[in-house]
């Protein structure tokens, strides 16, 4: 209950009470003067010290008087503290009212920026959802890329081990076959041996099948250059550094997008930080407005009320 109120409450219940007992008293106390003033007239100062009726309704009238004149005096001495403790109150009543102003002026900014915000949450959220899906394009995209890699890597290897190889084979057999076949007229042989003392001292068979031989070595040693060129690497390097551009072309736009998704992210973290603010400046206003039921000056002004009313309760 309000520390003003409650206050109000008992002083009120307590005057209530003490103006009912100093109405009960104006009877007794009335018919008491109204004796007296009887007696007073038509008796001299002796009879009143002698005629013991006079002198027990004037013990009675002066004891009513007397009582009367306590509660007067109760009240009269309670209403100090009471405008007192209504001063007080009004004071600080008016200090919490100020900050509880300036405290709702601060949760309708905090309200504001809430509501601002959490229409940019909205925003941000399918902001996000667009770039997930970017991202997983992307990554799908990237995967093609690197299949692609691989796939053509992979023709490559069966060009080689299949048709390049079939035509080494061919050409070998080819060259075999036509071993025997080989003209020697007029053919020079580009080799060292033929100066050798081995060579020159040799039979002309000897000469013939070493020429036959050379020839024979020659036209493996052209088929096998004839593979090795049609199988360089180099030949496939423009297509694979193509995907590959592609493919960093894709890995920077999925960087982009994580930067970009980064910072969506940190924007959508701030909504918990957002709703404390409000909530905390929503406790505050909770708290201010409460101030005024714990002020240690209107609890001692209070508690003096209480204290007063307590000891006279039965007077």
């Amino acid at each position: 209950m309000n520390i003003f109120y409650e206050t109000i409450e008992k002083f009120n219940d307590f005057n209530s009470m003490t103006n009912i007992k100093l109405d009960q008293s104006i009877p007794g106390f009335s018919i008491s003067e109204n004796i007296i003033n009887s007696y007073d007239k038509v008796l001299d100062e002796k009879s009143k010290l002698e005629n013991k009726q006079y002198i027990e309704i004037k013990k009675k009238f002066e004891l009513i008087n007397q009582e009367i004149k306590d509660k007067e005096s109760i009240i009269a001495q309670l209403k100090p503290l009471i405008v007192n403790f209504q001063d007080t109150y009004k004071k600080k009543y008016m200090e919490v009212e100020l900050q509880s102003i300036s405290q709702k002026a601060f949760i309708r900014i905090k309200k504001e920026e809430l509501e601002n915000y959490l229409i940019s949450y909205e925003l941000k959220l399918k902001e996000k959802d667009e770039t997930d899906s970017k991202k997983a394009d992307i990554k799908s995209e990237i995967v093609s890329l690197k299949n692609k890699i691989e796939d053509r890597c992979r023709e490559y290897i069966e060009e080689v081990s299949v048709k390049n190889f079939e035509g080494l084979k061919s050409g070998i057999l080819s060259t075999s076959e036509e071993f025997m076949k080989i003209p020697l007229e007029n053919k020079e042989i580009n080799s060292d041996y033929i100066k050798s003392e081995e060579y020159l001292n040799s039979t002309n068979e000897y000469k013939e099948a070493y020429k036959k031989l050379y020839y024979f070595m020659s036209g493996i040693f052209k088929e096998t250059q004839k593979f090795i060129d049609d199988s360089n690497i180099e030949k496939i390097l423009p297509d694979l550094v193509l995907i590959q551009n592609e493919l960093k072309d894709k890995y920077n736009d999925l960087d982009r997008l994580e930067i970009e998704d980064n910072e969506v992210n940190d924007f959508l973290i701030l909504k918990e930080s957002y709703e404390e603010a409000l909530s905390v400046a929503e406790k505050e206003l909770e708290n201010i407005n409460g101030l005024v039921n714990k002020d240690e000056e209107l609890l001692a002004l209070k508690a003096e009320i209480e204290n007063y009313i307590s000891q006279n309760k039965k007077v």
